[in-house]
């Protein structure tokens, strides 16, 4: 009997992002580091709350490629950046609190339930920023009016996705 190799997905995925926080340790860029911790506890609660790899997957491989965008090759302007990061970072986490409540709770339920976590997700994230900047004095130097944008295009992003996913999810038909 020989047994096979088997690699969980989202430890991989994981592993990609660990791997991203030491490449911004080596280049001492504390902030980028916060946000790859910030990222891993949002992950591993989620985890912990039982989502599965369907949602896990995309939502780590998807912040991996944020972090990256923002930190390592952005786009455009840090503002610019910055919005993109927030409106995007919503998208996955609405898609993932979908794809986790669908399953528990009947519409409209999950959907209402989503879009309340969205809001507290990307809030906490901003409290999360502030803390991490006040503790370790790094360059994210978040404001009152930068925080309020981050919580709307977070927000934003994330209804957008709750949408889409109750737009997507199958119908179920009355026999």
């Amino acid at each position: 009997m020989t047994s096979r190799l088997r690699i969980d997905l989202f430890t991989f995925a994981l592993g990609a992002l660990a791997l991203l926080a030491v490449l911004f340790f080596e280049a001492r860029n504390g902030a980028a580091v916060a946000m790859c911790v910030l990222c891993f506890a949002g992950l591993m609660a989620a985890r912990l709350a039982g989502f599965s790899n369907r949602a896990l997957v995309p939502l780590t491989i998807g912040l991996v490629a944020i972090l990256w965008m923002v930190w390592i090759d952005p786009p455009s302007t840090s503002r610019r950046t910055s919005a993109l990061a927030h409106g995007l970072g919503g998208v996955l986490v609405g898609w993932a609190l979908a794809d986790y409540l669908r399953a528990r709770i009947s519409w409209p339920g999950w959907g209402l339930v989503a879009l309340t976590a969205v809001l507290a997700v990307t809030v906490l994230w901003e409290l999360g920023e502030l803390f991490v900047d006040s503790a370790f004095d790094t360059s994210l130097r978040p404001n009152a009016a930068d925080s309020v944008e981050d919580i709307l295009l977070g927000a934003l992003g994330g209804s957008g996705a709750v949408a889409a996913a109750w737009l997507l999810a199958p119908r179920r038909t009355r026999d």
